[in-house]
């Protein structure tokens, strides 16, 4: 097809030119609208560490803030200080208290590296749960992976101990509750999207850590060890490190831990008294419930890869020593379950969930067990199964060393 006369084939120069002059507009625009929106300076902001909530004796709230401090050192100088600071303030509400820092520090606070809360027993007992964390689910600043914690006594003094190894005792609880939920099972790490999804499941229960303190030798030193139990928002119990072993077992959170094993209990290869130390690598829980008219029956099958690491009266030399030894550790383990169960069913607190499976595959039926559930709970019918398998007997052999007749 032959054009028509005076036009012209392909793109102008011209048009060409002020595209190009239009996208590199809008791109400069971009540049200019991605900076930040409150166009706010470093040095007018605090940024919060961690924070504790205690009660004053006129019943308002004291609010304890850890800010941190970067300019902690000056290497030229020689010259080093603490690289936080605290400050307390009170207020009526959560927010008030937030908002007197500014008459004490001259700085707003800013909550987006938030690493732990802290909440007193009384305070958690009382039924202040929900008013403590509203404005930290309603807030942009804050993430939803921080640390909620109930510490034994008042909150405010735990952001007084000075860290270990991490530059704000905060930053230390924060690592803490993660890593002794992972390695030892005796604590569970709680964070506030964790927090609300219990809560606000059907069973309404959920675990948190729970902080405690001694002084040896003039030194104060935190102990996460032991989980305080939530029901609608209200702390009704609190479980100890062995406890809480148990029931992490149960709600299949266990990562891994040590189950100690007294040589009493070793029947024919016991040979004195000692503790032997076996490690669990991996553990997986399962549970089946069932309901059968107005009972519930809760089957669990545990199972555990071991490790034995620390043998003092027993010896794996043929494959019955070894399943000798399982069957101990399996009893070690099943009493740990039932230590737990029981707690719980003594305070009435759902936190295996089972309400849970109750109210996904049975919804009209919850409706009617939904108000006395707690009662029911009380009177479930649990058994347990439980195998281990040791996946590894250490790099000395079976038997243990220099106590043993035959080395």
């Amino acid at each position: 097809m032959i054009p028509r006369a005076g036009r012209i084939i392909g793109r102008c120069p011209f048009h060409m030119l002020r595209s190009l002059l239009i996208r590199a507009l809008l791109f400069t625009m971009l540049l200019a609208v991605a900076g930040c929106a409150d166009q706010a300076e470093l040095t007018e902001r605090a940024f919060v560490m961690g924070m504790a909530f205690d009660q004053n004796e006129d019943g308002k709230l004291l609010l304890t803030l850890q800010m941190y401090k970067p300019s902690q050192s000056v290497a030229a100088q020689g010259k080093s200080g603490q690289s936080y600071v605290n400050v307390r303030t009170s207020g009526s509400t959560v927010m008030e208290a937030i908002r007197d820092l500014t008459v004490h520090l001259g700085r707003k606070a800013q909550f987006s590296h938030l690493r732990a809360i802290l909440i007193s027993e009384k305070l958690a007992r009382s039924g202040m749960m929900s008013e403590l964390l509203d404005i930290f689910y309603r807030d942009n600043e804050p993430r939803l992976t921080c640390s909620v914690i109930i510490t034994r006594g008042k909150a405010g003094p735990y952001l007084d101990i000075a860290p270990l190894i991490e530059s704000t005792v905060s930053q230390q609880y924060y690592l803490n509750e993660r890593v002794a939920a992972k390695y030892s099972g005796k604590s569970v790490h709680a964070s506030l999207l964790k927090l609300a999804l219990q809560l606000r499941s059907a069973s309404a229960s959920a675990m948190v850590p729970y902080l405690t303190q001694r002084t040896e030798s003039g030194a104060t030193k935190p102990s996460m060890a032991g989980i305080a139990i939530l029901r609608d928002g209200r702390m009704t119990d609190k479980l100890t490190g062995t406890e809480t072993e148990g029931l992490l077992m149960l709600s299949d959170n266990y990562q891994g831990g040590v189950v100690e094993i007294p040589c009493d209990s070793a029947g024919e290869s016991g040979e004195g008294k000692g503790v032997e130390s076996i490690e669990l690598l991996q553990f997986q829980a399962k549970k089946k419930v069932r309901v059968k008219g107005n009972t519930v029956d809760v089957s669990y099958r545990l199972h555990a890869d071991a490790a034995a690491l620390g043998l003092t009266c027993s010896h794996i030399i043929t494959s019955a020593h070894e399943q000798e030894l399982g069957k101990r550790v399996a009893e070690q383990i099943k009493a740990y379950a039932t230590s737990a169960l029981l707690h719980l069913q003594h305070s009435q607190s759902d936190a295996l969930g089972i309400g849970n499976v109750i109210y996904q595959r049975h919804p009209v039926l919850w409706q009617t067990w939904k108000k006395d559930w707690p009662e029911r709970f009380a009177k479930l019918n649990v058994t347990f199964e439980v195998d281990v398998l040791f996946a590894s007997h250490g790099t000395s052999g079976g038997k243990p060393f220099l106590n043993h007749p035959d080395n």
